[in-house]
C-alpha cells in the first residue's frame, strides 16, 4: 500500500470498500493529524486507543499507521465511537468522540435498513448505491464540529510494545507469551487452557 496515496484512498484500499463508518474514521484520522501536527506512524511514534471495532478503525490503521502488529493500536471493547490519538514525540494526546446522532440522517437510517437485508431487489441495490453517494458527500463535507467533539488530554500511560519470550503451555503444548501464562497445579498454562479447557490435538 503506497503511503503517498491520499488518506481516503489509503483507507478504501485497506478496508476493501467505501462505507459510512470508514468515512467517519477518515475524518477522525485526518483531524487528529491536523490537531497534533503528525504524519503516519513508522515505529510507534503514534498511539491510537479505539473504543469500538467498527469500520472506522480500519481508517485509523490505514491513515495513521497504528496497528495491532506494532502494538500501538489499543482496542477497548466499550462500544463507543471514541478515539484517543497520541503523539509520543510531542507528548500530546487528543480524545475524539462522535456527537450522538450526528450520523443519523434520513439517508443514513435508510442505508442501514437496506444493509440489514439479506437479499436486495435490483431497485434496492440502485437505491443503496445512490444513498452511499449522498452519505459520502454528507460525511466528507460536514464541518468537524458537527461530526464529533474533541479535547486534549494527558498522555495515556501506554508503553511501547515489548517482545517477551514464549513458554510452552503444560496442557496443550502451544507456545504462549510468558506474561500471559498462569501458574496452576499443572504448571504454567495458557489463557485458552485456563479459561476454556484447552485444545487436544490427539483427538
Amino acid at each position: 500500500m503506497c503511503k503517498n496515496m491520499p488518506p481516503l484512498e489509503l483507507a478504501i484500499q485497506f478496508h476493501g470498500h467505501v462505507c459510512p463508518g470508514l468515512l467517519f474514521g477518515v475524518r477522525v484520522a485526518e483531524f487528529a493529524q491536523q490537531k497534533l501536527g503528525v504524519d503516519a506512524d513508522n515505529d510507534e511514534e503514534l498511539l491510537a486507543i479505539v473504543e469500538n471495532d467498527s469500520c472506522a478503525v480500519d481508517a485509523i490503521q490505514a491513515i495513521l499507521g497504528c496497528t495491532f502488529g506494532k502494538g500501538n493500536l489499543i482496542f477497548r471493547d466499550y462500544g463507543k465511537q471514541v478515539y484517543t490519538i497520541a503523539s509520543r514525540e510531542s507528548g500530546r494526546a487528543i480524545r475524539i468522540a462522535q456527537i450522538f446522532g450526528s450520523m443519523d440522517s434520513t439517508e443514513s437510517k435508510r442505508f442501514r435498513q437496506l444493509k440489514s437485508l439479506t437479499c436486495l431487489s435490483p431497485q434496492e441495490e440502485n437505491e443503496l448505491e445512490e444513498l452511499l453517494s449522498v452519505l459520502f458527500e454528507q460525511i466528507m463535507s460536514k464541518p468537524v464540529n458537527e461530526l464529533f467533539k474533541w479535547k486534549e488530554i494527558e498522555m495515556p500511560g501506554v508503553e511501547k510494545a515489548v517482545i517477551l519470550p514464549s513458554i510452552e503451555c503444560q496442557i496443550c503444548g502451544e507456545g504462549v507469551m510468558q506474561s500471559r501464562a498462569s501458574t496452576t497445579n499443572r504448571g504454567l498454562v495458557c489463557p485458552t487452557c485456563r479459561l476454556e479447557g484447552g485444545v487436544n490435538y490427539n483427538v
